[in-house]
């Protein structure tokens, strides 16, 4: 009879710690350019205090944080599948553990990301060239007229090099940035970030960008999106733990009984 007891009240220890885990829904979806996200299996999901899991044919996984509450950040080890990268990586930086929503994950063909920057460098970068020589023949012609003595010719052009090292070493971030544009839940304001790319016109997309300021949208979203999580975790823990200690009380009585 003792040994019975114990046994019980072990299990009913190990349903408690169960209970008291948060589990996290997750969608793993592929990007498609214009077109609408597929789901997609075999992906790695691998984040901190809840394992590793693999992603179903629909695309969805589920994680169990042993220790985490709800509106703790999730530390990400891994998420990968051969040939795919992470495509809403500011999404993934803004994680918060939640047991209420499913957070979703998009991967994108890292062939076709590639070739996505290629097509907005490429343009970006002719731009930029076309302005570095204009900015040449300037001061090659303001020289050759003696409007600029030749160590102020040599200086203005040291500079000029120098402007448009950095440009090309900036260009890189943005590329990635306009890259990452949501082609098929595209605004009409980053619809016209991605055609002041393909023309050229880098400068003007660079500034659209920043003011759109999409980051800090993003996480006024999800700070808000985070609030109503957390007030339905937090009544569904409460909830959660009370019916525990009922049926930890109702299991207990039952052995007294026996």
């Amino acid at each position: 009879m003792m040994k019975r007891a114990i046994l019980s009240g072990m299990l009913l220890l190990a349903c408690l710690f169960l209970s008291a885990q948060i589990t996290q829904k997750v969608q793993v979806l592929e990007y498609n350019g214009k077109q609408q996200k597929t789901p997609l299996a075999t992906v790695e999901v691998s984040v901190a205090n809840a394992g590793s899991t693999i992603s179903d044919a629909k695309g969805e996984a589920t994680l169990r944080f042993r220790t985490l509450k709800a509106g703790d950040r999730v530390q990400v080890k891994r998420i990968g599948k051969d040939g795919y990268e992470i495509f809403n990586k500011d999404a993934l930086k803004q994680w918060m553990v939640s047991g209420s929503t499913t957070f979703t994950i998009v991967l994108c063909k890292t062939a076709s990301f590639k070739k996505l920057c290629d097509n907005y460098n490429r343009a970006a970068s002719a731009s930029y060239e076309a302005q570095y020589k204009k900015e040449q023949n300037k001061l090659a012609a303001e020289r050759k007229a003696g409007k600029l003595k030749e160590e102020e010719y040599k200086q203005k052009l040291q500079q000029l090099e120098d402007d448009y090292a950095q440009q090309l070493e900036d260009l890189e971030k943005y590329v990635d940035a306009f890259a990452r544009i949501d082609l098929s839940e595209i605004s009409e304001q980053e619809q016209k970030i991605i055609d002041l790319v393909q023309e050229g016109k880098i400068d003007e997309a660079i500034k659209r960008y920043e003011e759109l300021d999409l980051l800090s949208k993003y996480q006024q979203q999800s700070k808000e999106i985070k609030n109503i999580s957390d007030a339905e975790d937090s009544l569904k823990i409460i909830r959660d733990e009370k019916q525990a200690a009922v049926d930890t009380l109702k299991r207990v009585i039952d052995l007294m009984q026996q």
